[in-house]
């Protein structure tokens, strides 16, 4: 058997009805679900604060991508409304990273 024709119905026609996209966020919002999650029980275990907008940051993520797919499955929104929804959680997620970096190993006392 040759390895193209094993390899072959694997492969994504992207030019077909079938949307990729859709199937391409449906995986990144369950990955986020899954980071989200992870991150959670991590801050169970340690008490860093920083872990806590760590997961905020991925459930805002999840929640963009729910946004992303409102149009297919619930209400259809305009592409302005959906543009300036995703951007703002965008700046929002970069923003909770970025608070998270910068604060160190901070637990809940506030201490290094």
């Amino acid at each position: 058997m040759h390895f193209l024709s094993m390899v072959a119905p694997l492969v994504v026609n992207f030019d077909q009805d079938f949307e990729t996209e859709e199937v391409l966020n449906f995986a990144i919002g369950a990955f986020s679900l899954v980071l989200l999650a992870l991150s959670l029980s991590a801050y169970r275990r340690t008490h860093l604060n920083r872990l806590l907008l760590v997961s905020a940051a991925f459930g805002l993520f999840a929640v963009e991508v729910v946004v992303a797919q409102l149009d297919f499955f619930v209400v259809p929104l305009s592409e302005n409304a959906e543009g300036v929804i995703t951007a703002l959680l965008d700046f929002v997620i970069l923003l909770l990273f970025f608070f998270a970096v910068v604060r160190g190993n901070q637990g809940k006392t506030g201490e290094p």
